[in-house]
């Protein structure tokens, strides 16, 4: 719905909130479990004012940041972010965040940044292939939150440290998204095209992009793909 408003001309910070989805999606068209009255689910429309859609990638960890910083000021959860777009309380999911680019050419058109949180959950809300995997807000600390005044927090945080990573990109983010990693100074396998690859996460550059030392002593420098 987002991506239309985009073609019809929508403004900077138009945004589309949906209480429930049926066909909710994250990562690789993976389905993602959004039922009403429970959760945060929206996108925002950015139209940054440069050209280079692929620096558009770490966007995704900039809103990681974002959102991260204000779940755990909000709950006092140890909220912790699982490169490149999952937001974990342990080892469990309570969100994830999707960045889709619309380019012709060089020049980048704009930006939608999805955005799908777990916060009012109780376990039975989650399927029970889930339980083990999915958590909430309010599982981790205890209580409910009420969603339009996070969401709006939320908005307000977003739009700013996008427009700061549109003017400085993604360094002023890189020392407090390793503060809240929850992948640097692990062994992890990470999925690549045509190949996985193992190592230990030892850093994250200034562009975003993941460096992995693997078991031969080599890095890697890897801007996508997905730890498994």
């Amino acid at each position: 719905e987002l991506r239309r408003l985009a073609e019809e001309g929508a403004p900077e910070g138009a945004v589309v909130l949906a209480d429930s989805q049926s066909a909710g999606r994250g990562r690789r068209g993976r389905a993602w479990y959004s039922p009403p009255g429970k959760g945060l689910y929206f996108s925002l429309l950015l139209r940054p004012q440069w050209t280079g859609a692929a620096a558009a990638a770490a966007l995704t960890l900039v809103a990681a940041v974002s959102t991260a910083r204000l779940l755990r000021e909000s709950s006092g959860a140890a909220v912790t972010i699982k490169w490149p777009n999952d937001l974990l309380a342990g080892t469990k999911k309570l969100g994830g965040i999707l960045t889709e680019a619309k380019s012709e050419g060089a020049m980048l058109r704009y930006l939608l940044l999805g955005v799908g949180l777990n916060l009012n959950h109780q376990i039975d809300d989650f399927p029970v292939e889930l339980r083990g995997q999915a958590t909430s807000l309010a599982l981790e600390c205890g209580r409910t939150l009420e969603r339009a005044p996070f969401f709006l927090s939320l908005l307000e945080n977003l739009l700013e440290d996008c427009r700061l990573f549109f003017k400085k990109g993604f360094a002023p983010f890189r020392q407090p998204w390793k503060e809240m990693s929850s992948s640097l100074g692990k062994i992890i396998k990470i999925t690549l095209p045509g190949r996985t690859l193992r190592g230990k996460a030892v850093d994250i550059d200034s562009a975003g992009a993941l460096l992995i030392e693997d078991e031969q002593g080599k890095h890697h420098r890897i801007r996508y793909g997905e730890i498994i």
